[in-house]
């Protein structure tokens, strides 16, 4: 869908809610569900995944903080640093501020699409309109869940190793996701989040901190996106444009500008007659290139494997034209 309006992100109306934001990272309550406390319950003990269905430690409710998880951090990782390090002060900023992004996404949805209004009368609503608030509340907290994330992406990208596969590696996905509500959607988000950086195997220097949390919010992203397609009443998302005052940053429906990003590799071209080498080496090298071009993808093999390896090029191009292959 076209994006025909673009709405300022103003940095005045973020200042007031920043201090929501932070109450967020102080302390959270969340309740695993079932399914989640249920994950890879036979494996072993060290699995991530059986550790993050434990992260209750047996109660039913958890209060849960990532700013005290990220000091814990400091104690553990540099425990001589007076201040804190610049890698957890990023990320602890990062996190606050794609929050408080997030929350403002959250209100300007509610008022475009109705759901304040629907808010205020819920008392009233009839079955149907009980389940538009509904939908309209789902959609809500999505796009504050990927807006949250988006930011924090963009803020901390530029500071991430160029290469994260082992934390990927590391990384067992995140095991509920839940749009129930503004609310409810921050606190599971956080939970896991926060249960994350506390494992010993995920964080074993600060930098690992910025890593982790980009892998994190890109799977959430992830996750919003594979639940993109059930959510209703989107046409005020999918119309417009927020951008951030006084920045280049702007969030456009659910488009994702890091998805897919990579590093490009340029290489020097060179000509086959260029090469300085041994004269059998380089004629076996064009032989073996001459015969990989040969493969043919509608029978899914190379002719060469039936007409011998040590057969001429010219039978193999023999073969494809008799057997009507177009290479």
């Amino acid at each position: 869908m076209e994006h025909n309006s673009t709405f300022p992100i103003k940095l005045t109306e973020l200042d007031m809610l920043r201090d929501e934001a932070s109450s967020y990272l102080k302390s959270v309550q969340w309740e695993q569900g079932s399914r989640a406390k249920n994950k890879d319950k036979d494996a072993k003990d060290e699995s991530i995944l059986l550790y993050l269905s434990r992260a209750n430690s047996g109660s039913s409710v958890d209060i849960t903080s990532v700013s005290k998880t990220i000091l814990a951090l400091k104690k553990r990782l540099l425990p001589d640093s007076v201040a804190l390090p610049i890698h957890l002060n990023q990320t602890l900023y990062a996190v606050q501020e794609g929050i408080t992004l997030g929350i403002w996404i959250k209100d300007s949805y509610y008022d475009a699409s109705g759901l304040s209004s629907l808010n205020e009368n819920k008392s009233a609503l009839d079955s149907n309109g009980k389940r538009e608030f509904e939908s309209k509340m789902h959609t809500a907290t999505a796009f504050m869940l990927f807006s949250t994330a988006y930011k924090i992406l963009n803020d901390l990208k530029p500071f991430a190793s160029d290469d994260l596969s082992v934390m990927k590696q590391k990384f067992a996905g995140i095991p509920e996701v839940s749009l129930l509500s503004p609310l409810k959607g921050i606190a599971c988000s956080l939970f896991y989040f926060d249960k994350y950086l506390g494992h010993p195997e995920i964080v074993k220097s600060d930098k690992d901190v910025i890593d982790f949390t980009v892998v994190y919010f890109e799977a959430l992203i992830g996750e919003i996106q594979l639940r993109k397609s059930s959510l209703e009443y989107t046409e005020t998302i999918e119309d417009r444009t927020y951008k951030l005052e006084k920045s280049e940053f702007a969030i456009s429906g659910w488009n994702n500008v890091f998805s897919g990003t990579a590093k490009s590799i340029e290489f020097n071209k060179i000509k086959f007659e260029q090469i300085v080498g041994n004269r059998d080496a380089k004629h076996f090298a064009r032989r073996l290139t001459e015969r990989m071009l040969s493969y043919d993808f509608t029978a899914k093999k190379n002719p060469f494997q039936e007409l011998g390896g040590l057969c001429p090029f010219l039978w193999a191009t023999e073969f494809l034209v008799q057997e009507k292959v177009c290479l």
